[in-house]
């Protein structure tokens, strides 16, 4: 068995040097330094000047690589511009983003993320919403302008004990509700500064109610 160089202190930078030309492996480490594989465990079991030395040089060689590496592409995102349309219809009817996000296919987390880096959703889903906001207020205003039935359910205590009861009552319409309607949907026939001769409140309310009924069919 040839023998086996002894090892000096030169050895660390030539140990150094072999590590980033590529010789990070033991055994082309060992090659390179011209040892046994043998050899070379027992230096960097021995002697820790030269075990550092090619535990800096293997970071340093992988820190090279890492850099030089391309950057992974990452997953292709789902999102075009067309579903800006889409969550805006679903937000004016209400729905939530939990509810957007399913009628898109994707998570709850995905369309929140989305919203953050494409201000063209964020601002249809704002839109959406706005409308409801708007159209459901409408619709209560409307509702008030004209009267309605509902229910009154009541809790009365008689001799026998407890009963619940179920009334039917009707709200009258309301004036300025109707007015209010009427002057926005129709301004070129009801407006604040037109001056209407009727006899009486009643008179009025009745002839708004008419008329917004006939705004909304």
């Amino acid at each position: 068995m040839p023998r086996q160089p002894r090892y000096a202190k030169r050895r660390m930078a030539e140990a150094h040097d072999a590590v980033l030309a590529g010789k990070s492996a033991h055994k082309a480490l060992a090659l390179a330094l011209g040892i046994s594989p043998t050899t070379l465990k027992l230096w960097l079991e021995q002697q820790p000047d030269f075990a550092s030395a090619v535990a800096d040089a293997r970071a340093e060689l992988a820190r090279q690589r890492a850099e030089a590496a391309p950057a992974r592409a990452g997953r292709k995102s789902k999102y075009a511009p067309g579903m800006d349309e889409t969550a805006r219809l679903h937000a004016a009817t209400g729905k939530t983003d939990e509810d957007i996000a399913h009628e898109l296919d994707v998570s709850l987390t995905t369309l929140r993320n989305w919203r953050q880096s494409h201000p063209g959703l964020r601002q249809a889903i704002q839109e959406g919403r706005d409308c409801w906001a708007v159209t459901t207020v409408e619709q209560s205003l409307i509702k008030r302008a004209q009267g309605y039935e509902y229910e009154e359910t009541t809790t009365e205590t008689g001799d026998k004990g407890e009963r619940i009861v179920t009334m039917q009552r009707h709200m009258p319409p309301d004036t300025r509700a109707a007015q209010f309607v009427l002057t926005n949907r129709a301004p070129e026939r009801w407006t604040n500064k037109q001056e209407v001769e009727v006899s009486g409140l009643d008179a009025l309310a009745e002839r708004l109610a008419r008329a917004a009924q006939r705004v909304t069919e």
